[in-house]
């Protein structure tokens, strides 16, 4: 519409300056903030001629500006159109970038989804750049049209198109399902814009923390602009529109299974981890996934259903380390077992426990699979009454109960489990390392008794039977040394100098012995 003079004053005049500062409201109109976009131009070029008339003027008018602050204003003595024109003629280490061949992709990344027509006149040819609407701002657009945009846009055969528009911040656009696995802390690359001028490719506001498998293609005609317009400016409106946006998204997955399950099951399979992140927090819409979303047990990845059908009590362990040690024994019993130390797991667990009163959960850890083990009869018990105080005097100054017992699998020699930490002992040693000074003081309050550690062996092992015929004090020792320590290290626990030096010392016993024994074993 062109400027007035006192405008040319008022808005050009003062570099840097912007109208939004003067009316906040009369800024709102404007696609940006006046001052800074001209004030970038003289990165490029020496000087900006403006020629401009405004419709409410029978006159135009030409403002030079030149980089060192100064700037003059004329008036044109021949006639102009309403409307503006701005020249810019490029310093020449610039030059390049005012080269038709970088100026058009440039033109078309920023501009692509304005309203206004793009002419491009070039050695006498004319171009429109922009001569249709984009397919995602068209409204009934159908999801392969849309599904198409995304292709182009990104580069990613995405494998949906969410259409959406909120009532905050007046947005349209579409959020798109990623066909790869992201990760919690990767930043998406979104197309946003705001009032059809494009703003950025790495704000990340306009998304719930959970929605990492998505990205965005979005205009906005009312959310503001920081002043260096490369984000959204973070206010209230924008909190409103992205609970709007999340809403949508939560919409969309929980209807996407009626409409298409292939499309549901591939979200599932790819994105569960996100999907569990909105699940905790959702509790309807843990209802509805919750027979769907996959769980790691011994037996590989087992939809919740699926665990369900096989058993009304599940099993798991809260610790990796523990799962690891565990799983192979479960399997060999027959148990099913969930390694629930993912991020959300447990809790989930819990929570759908609490949903379905017909569930048991229990947490298996490696002492409490103990407690599973056959225990010896009192025949067995007077039978190896003998060889179990020779290997308690053998590992005595280590702290540690043994125990003989049955289980499988029964090529597994021995189990080692150290005592879980109640509430007072986990304080106290997070206390100690993080060096403070009070931690001495804890220590005293409760009961400090130190419970011992257990070295299990299994009776039905072949080379255990084999070690409780061994009379030869020395190499017996020397064994006994070793399989503690190796249970210590299957167990996945961290081995100690002692423990260390224990170990090297018993297998330099037995090279002394020539290993002649223990091979026999």
């Amino acid at each position: 519409m062109g400027l007035k003079e006192s405008e040319i004053h008022q808005f050009l005049s003062v570099i840097g300056e912007s109208s939004k500062r003067k009316d906040a409201d009369d800024a709102r109109d404007f696609i940006g903030k006046f001052g800074i976009g001209m004030l970038s131009c003289f990165v490029v070029s020496e000087k900006i001629i403006i020629e401009t008339r405004s419709a409410y003027d029978d006159k135009g008018f030409r403002w030079t500006a030149f980089s060192d602050g100064n700037y003059e204003i004329e008036a044109l003595t021949s006639s102009m159109p309403i409307g503006t024109k701005v020249y810019l003629t490029p310093k020449d280490k610039y030059a390049h970038l005012f080269s038709y061949a970088h100026f058009i992709p440039q033109i078309k990344y920023y501009g692509d989804a304005l309203s206004e027509k793009i002419v491009i006149l070039h050695e006498s040819k004319q171009t429109i750049l922009n001569e249709e609407q984009p397919q995602w701002l068209q409204k009934g657009s159908d999801k392969e049209a849309l599904l198409q945009s995304g292709r182009e846009l990104f580069n990613v055969p995405f494998l949906d198109a969410v259409p959406f528009e909120t009532e905050a911040g007046k947005c349209q656009g579409v959020m798109y399902i990623l066909p790869y696995k992201t990760q919690f802390s990767a930043k998406q690359n979104h197309r946003l814009y705001l009032k059809r001028m494009f703003l950025s490719d790495t704000d990340n506001s306009l998304l719930p923390p959970w929605a990492f498998f998505v990205r965005i293609l979005m205009n906005s005609n009312e959310l503001s602009a920081t002043a260096s317009r490369e984000s959204f400016m973070q206010n209230d409106e924008l909190r409103a529109t992205r609970k709007e946006i999340g809403q949508v998204l939560k919409e969309y997955l929980k209807s996407i299974r009626k409409v298409d399950q292939a499309i549901y099951f591939k979200i599932i399979q790819i994105h569960f981890l996100h999907l569990k992140a909105i699940a905790i927090e959702d509790a309807e819409f843990l209802e509805l996934l919750a027979d769907d979303l996959p769980f790691e047990t011994n037996k590989g990845f087992r939809s919740f259903k699926h665990l369900t059908d096989e058993t009304q009590t599940l099993y798991y362990a809260s610790d990796y380390e523990d799962f690891k040690q565990l799983q192979r024994i479960a399997q060999s019993q027959g148990t099913l077992l969930i390694n629930a130390s993912y991020t959300f797991d447990e809790e989930l667990l819990k929570k759908i426990a609490r949903m379905r009163p017909q569930l048991k959960l229990e947490e298996m850890t490696p002492s409490r699979l103990l407690n599973s083990f056959i225990s010896l009869d009192v025949e067995e018990e007077i039978k190896h009454l003998s060889f179990l105080n020779r290997v308690e005097e053998t590992l005595k100054d280590f702290n540690c109960e043994c125990q003989l017992k049955h289980f499988k699998p029964t090529d597994t020699t021995a189990i080692y489990t150290r005592p879980e930490e109640n509430s007072h002992t986990a304080t106290i040693r997070q206390v100690k390392q993080s060096s403070n000074p009070f931690a001495g003081a804890l220590s005293s309050f409760g009961n400090t008794a130190s419970k011992k550690a257990t070295f299990c062996l299994n009776i039905d092992n072949q080379l255990v039977k084999n070690i409780t015929s061994i009379n030869d004090d020395f190499l017996f020792q020397s064994v006994i040394e070793v399989l503690y320590v190796q249970a210590i290290i299957m167990g996945k626990y961290t081995v100690s100098e002692k423990e260390m030096a224990l170990f090297n010392e018993a297998l330099n016993n037995l090279m002394v012995m020539g290993l002649t024994n223990f091979v026999n074993l």
